[in-house]
């Protein structure tokens, strides 16, 4: 079994549904992170230590249906983090994103103009402290060429990268997977629409044969890969819907998918 699925399988859900390719669809990804170790006692010895796996948010997609002839997508992107002081503790706050993201129908779904909004709240008051709420903050950002302009709205802050490849996000790159078109090679990110990370590779993973709630399914998919980040692996089942991305201590699973 490869190494990504060490702590998640049991979340991964088999889905029976055809391809989404140009039509309107919905996907709900839950997230788990691995945040700690704990030890428990066993017929009087330690033992451990053991991966505390806890719930910390949810993504949902709502990619829009495509015109009849036209090479560019939209999506509509809620992701939302939710997070604990400590281990143990309920969450005591949560970050969302609010997107929306007009993008290119290529193999890597190359963000074209975006518009974001950022907030933080405080979900659950701590004794001594209680976190602020912050924002929302507000961002647009737009490719011309090779030059990537990200705005903020509220400062009016501009800032540029010079893209070499082309572009992709988490969000447009998990619907060109689902599309089956994504091919191997280099590719610029931008982490979250706000974080240029550019040199990074898209290369294949040796297919995997998973059993998912009593079945056993065949999986295939892509790692993103390169300098300062550490590696994502995008699970696709035999319909090329993305079951799971998996990081160093965080995996986004499959829960929904809704037809439009």
């Amino acid at each position: 079994m490869h190494l990504s699925f060490d702590l998640y399988p049991s979340y991964l859900q088999s889905f029976d549904i055809a391809p989404l390719e140009c039509v309107a669809s919905r996907q709900h990804y839950a997230i788990h992170a691995m945040r700690n170790y704990a030890y428990r006692t066993e017929n009087g010895r330690q033992e451990g230590p053991f991966p505390q796996v806890r719930p910390e948010g949810s993504l949902e997609l709502e990619c829009l249906k495509p015109p009849t002839i036209n090479s560019l997508r939209s999506m509509e992107v809620t992701h939302t983090r939710s997070w604990s002081t400590w281990t143990g503790q309920k969450h005591s706050s949560k970050q969302t994103i609010a997107a929306k993201i007009d993008y290119a129908a290529n193999a890597t779904g190359s963000p074209g103009k975006w518009k974001l909004s950022y907030q933080s709240d405080p979900i659950f008051p701590v004794k001594s402290y209680r976190y602020s709420k912050i924002g929302p903050m507000r961002q647009t950002g737009h490719r011309l060429g090779n030059v990537i302009t990200i705005s903020t709205t509220d400062s009016g802050q501009d800032r540029t990268y010079q893209a070499h490849h082309p572009t992709t996000s988490l969000y447009t790159l998990i619907e060109r997977l689902q599309a089956g078109v994504v091919e191997p090679g280099p590719i610029d990110y931008l982490d979250d629409l706000t974080m240029f990370r550019p040199g990074l590779e898209i290369t294949p993973l040796p297919d995997q044969r998973i059993e998912i709630k009593g079945t056993i399914e065949d999986l295939h998919g892509f790692a993103l890969v390169g300098p300062a980040l550490l590696p994502l692996y995008f699970w696709q089942n035999s319909n090329n819907h993305v079951l799971a991305v998996i990081g160093r201590n965080v995996a986004y699973t499959l829960t929904e998918i809704e037809c439009k």
